[in-house]
């Protein structure tokens, strides 16, 4: 913790200050919403080995049908903040009960649909859900499993989103599109990688701009990215070595790779994997 003291020196910027106008931006408020978002998040951590407990599931299975989901929460043109959301609670809820193989789809279909409620403005129904998994569930089926999985939750639905996080630190990269784009790309790559459970929201977004960064050599990790972010070079080198190695690897789950290689999100994932390539067979930073 920085004590301020008369000799103190403030080496990071107050970028806060110049949305003092903006009722948007909430920037009288905006430091605490962050350190209480900071707070939340051990609330909301998953058990990084919670498949030990699944005797019929693995880790594979659970990237499969994170890969499916992404999917359909690109069909259904939903918001990014409902995907992450989805997400954690699948793994929340999977860390708390036993699922076998023949309910997993029906998990997942459902977490999504209870984020979705809780992230959209129009939510879409639960027929369009039942549809997008070929029918394979009734109504009652998955209004039976959203009450037991928010039971089982103990409906604590105030998730610390990594988006949110992620456009926090974006105000020190002076809110630069591309890199934006592509840690968001490195964030829902995340996604089907267990090994990035035990990270925190917050941890995972500052490395998803951090790795952004050194792709396009945007310069050293300064004060001000450190200072908003909350995270210094050194905390996030772990992750990001392991984003690396998660891209340097075959593409098997492609719906992540297929929706940023389109020309409106900047073909990121084509961009992103030409450097990944120039750099094998090193797959860390120093």
């Amino acid at each position: 913790m920085v004590i301020d003291t008369p000799d103190a020196v403030q080496d990071w910027d107050n970028l806060d200050a110049e949305d003092e106008f903006d009722p948007l931006m909430v920037s009288e408020y905006v430091v605490e919403i962050f350190e209480y978002l900071r707070e939340l998040e051990p609330q909301y951590q998953p058990n990084p080995e919670y498949i030990d407990n699944q005797k019929g599931l693995s880790w594979k299975m659970r990237s499969i049908l994170v890969d499916w989901l992404i999917e359909v929460h690109q069909k259904f043109r939903l918001l990014p903040e409902t995907l992450f959301f989805a997400i954690n609670i699948i793994d929340r809820f999977l860390s708390q009960r036993v699922v076998s193989l023949v309910k997993l789809q029906l998990v997942g279909l459902t977490a999504m649909l209870i984020g979705a409620k809780v992230e959209e403005i129009m939510c879409p129904s639960i027929e369009n859900f039942i549809y997008m998994a070929d029918g394979g569930y009734t109504e009652e089926e998955v209004k039976k499993a959203e009450r037991y999985i928010l039971q089982v939750l103990g409906w604590n639905m105030s998730y610390p989103n990594p988006l949110n996080f992620l456009r926090r630190v974006s105000k020190a990269d002076s809110y630069d599109v591309q890199t934006r784009t592509i840690a968001k790309y490195l964030m829902e790559v995340s996604l089907l990688d267990h090994r990035f459970l035990p990270y925190p929201p917050s941890q995972m977004a500052a490395s998803g701009l951090y790795l952004a960064r050194s792709i396009l050599n945007r310069g050293s990790w300064d004060a001000n990215l450190i200072h908003y972010s909350g995270y210094s070079e050194e905390e996030l080198l772990p992750v990001v070595n392991i984003l690396i190695d998660s891209l340097a690897k075959p593409v098997k789950y492609e719906a992540v790779f297929k929706k940023y290689s389109i020309k409106k999100l900047m073909r990121i994932s084509i961009f992103v994997k030409e450097w990944v390539d120039k750099r094998m067979p090193s797959t860390q930073l120093a």
